[in-house]
């Protein structure tokens, strides 16, 4: 993704792999996963995630969320959309920066996240998005 491409809008998940150090993957959100993630012109981002099949009342846990957000500043860096949190449902996130490698997929937008954990298996995130059109 050029940096003059605006990352600007609201963003639809379209799809997430969690790919191990180990070979093996994940679809931590289910087959198919919902989302939303928001970059404002002001440089405020808000994201969230849900498996819209296990996400009820008593089924969040740490080793496989049902739900995940955060929000914070963001701005673009080359090829990396540096997410600076201030509040998540993970807290331990709330103060960190978070790294996105951006790439473009036509109309979507696919985001890489390094050193996602999952069931206590390290990996990277593959988070693809398409525009939200009005």
């Amino acid at each position: 993704m050029r940096a003059n491409v605006s990352i600007i809008g609201t963003w639809v998940l379209k799809s997430f792999v969690a790919e191990f150090d180990d070979g093996s993957t994940l679809q931590p959100y289910g087959d198919n996963p919902q989302g939303r993630i928001v970059y404002a012109g002001d440089g405020f981002m808000s994201a969230h995630l849900w498996n819209p099949d296990t996400h009820v009342e008593g089924t969040n846990s740490r080793a496989y969320p049902s739900y995940f957000s955060y929000c914070g500043d963001w701005s673009i860096e080359g090829e990396v959309v540096r997410h600076r949190v201030h509040a998540s449902t993970e807290a331990s996130w709330a103060g960190q920066d978070k790294l996105r490698t951006m790439a473009s997929i036509g109309e979507l937008l696919e985001l890489t996240a390094e050193e996602v954990v999952f069931g206590g298996k390290e990996g990277r995130g593959i988070l693809v998005w398409e525009r939200l059109k009005n």
